[in-house]
């Protein structure tokens, strides 16, 4: 008989040097995981070589010192995956390092895998391969074309683009303005001994998460605790996420023209509301009733109704404290869908919500957090972003508060939300018209 499934949480292990440990509890999974994330204010000078650190590290370390010996040896570890990535939450750039291999329990030998893996991933994260006081020259050069090949690739997927640019508009001056990977002429000055001296800034004085998950035991865990804990820090960074509030003096409006079948069109407003605040709530069943869902106001009025847009959505960031309205338009129909799309704005701020629309929403919002608890990955992004806003919340009790919401916690919030940007990337007449290959699946992304 199975054993009932485990209330997730994050119980709280150590904290030292500015790491602290966590370990997820849940008995769903079949794979244990560790998940690493290192903080830093979002900088321009610094982005794009933190961008570039994952991916150089994981191509090997002293003790397997090319990619093919490190492959082989994950594959000894039945098949355990490292990998690394680095994206923004708010101003916080966060550099992460991800491990997970098999439960103990479903090897032949019942091997102490967890040792073994979480060894290899401090042997990647604190023995990079080096030379001439640089990250190696051949692997370095290899990423860093990788990343500039990334940073260009941006403008073929027009929606995504038209998000950024309307993000780099609303926000000029501000550290959010950075893309997560930065610009290509900064990754374009890094060299391997620049980028290794900020990868040593990192492991020495980034602010540091940790969470193990999956079926680890105590004295691995609190093994794996102490040999990270061997790290040398000093002069840890402090980061904090920025005041969400601004004034909006007067509307941006920024129209572009490049070579694209249909224009997208991106609206982006002020929240004025910190994701600490007891309005964060409202706001986010607010969101759902505006542009969240298949049920929202713009996409049964602007997509179904009127038929002017191929997908409309909003999407809220939650660490800076926006919200972005996207949708994909003919250019002919620009002036009637923004109409709508601002009406449809009002009529939530003067209360034009119904009943069928507030449970809609909260139904909706309760799938999303079921399903987040089937992923070991979404479980870790929600604990660290309860621990990095300081809420002590769980599932549970998330949920407990979006259902209290009433229509008028959602009306009170949308009196707080201020519009700042409009922007509009049209086709350009005298250019050919573009393949319509770059229209985004419904739902956006």
């Amino acid at each position: 008989m199975e054993s009932a499934t485990v209330k997730t949480t994050a119980e709280k292990l150590a904290e030292k040097d500015g790491i602290a440990f966590y370990r997820i509890n849940s008995n769903k999974f079949k794979t244990n995981r560790v998940d690493i994330f290192f903080l830093d204010c979002l900088e321009r000078q610094r982005a794009s070589a933190n961008a570039i650190i994952p991916s150089v590290l994981k191509r090997g370390c002293k003790e397997f010192a090319t990619q093919k010996e490190l492959e082989a040896r994950l594959e000894e570890l039945y098949g355990a995956s490292v990998d690394g990535s680095c994206n923004k939450k708010g101003e916080t750039q966060i550099v992460s390092f991800h491990m997970s291999h098999i439960a103990d329990s479903f090897t032949s030998g019942r091997d102490k895998l967890f040792d073994q893996c979480s060894q290899l991933l401090m042997c990647i994260l604190k023995n990079p391969v080096v030379e001439d006081n640089g990250f190696k020259v051949s692997v370095f050069r290899q990423e860093r074309d990788n990343l500039i090949d990334y940073i260009r690739s941006r403008i073929n997927d027009k929606m995504r683009f038209s998000f950024f640019r309307c993000i780099e508009e609303m926000c000029s001056g501000e550290a959010f303005a950075i893309p997560d990977e930065g610009y290509e002429e900064d990754a374009l000055l890094l060299t391997p001994q620049k980028t290794f001296a900020i990868y040593q800034e990192m492991i020495a004085s980034y602010p540091c998460f940790v969470y193990m998950s999956g079926s680890i035991d105590d004295e691995s865990a609190h093994r794996f605790i102490e040999q990270f804990s061997q790290i040398t820090r000093t002069g840890i960074k402090r980061v904090e996420f920025p005041d969400t509030e601004k004034t909006v003096k007067e509307v941006k409006r920024v129209d572009e023209s490049m070579n694209v079948n249909q224009g997208k069109l991106c609206l982006g407003f002020r929240t004025n509301i910190a994701p600490s605040s007891a309005d964060y709530y409202p706001l986010v069943v607010y969101n759902g009733i505006l542009g969240g869902d298949v049920h929202s106001k713009l996409f049964r009025n602007v997509r179904e109704k009127a038929s002017l847009a191929y997908f409309a959505q909003s999407i809220l960031e939650k660490y800076k404290g926006l919200m972005l309205i996207m949708s994909g338009i003919e250019k002919e129909n620009r002036d009637k869908a923004e109409e709508i799309i601002l009406r449809q704005f009002e009529d939530v701020r003067k209360g034009k919500i119904t009943r069928e629309e507030m449970d809609a929403t909260k139904k909706s919002l309760r799938t999303g957090i079921k399903a987040m608890q089937d992923s070991q990955g979404a479980i870790v992004d929600f604990f660290l972003s309860q621990h990095l806003t300081g809420d002590g919340e769980d599932f549970e009790t998330i949920a407990e508060k979006l259902e209290a919401v009433t229509i008028d916690d959602v009306v009170r919030v949308a009196g707080k939300i201020r519009l700042d940007t409009i922007y509009f990337l049209k086709p350009d007449e005298a250019q050919p018209q573009a393949d319509p290959q770059d229209e985004p699946q419904e739902g956006g992304f």
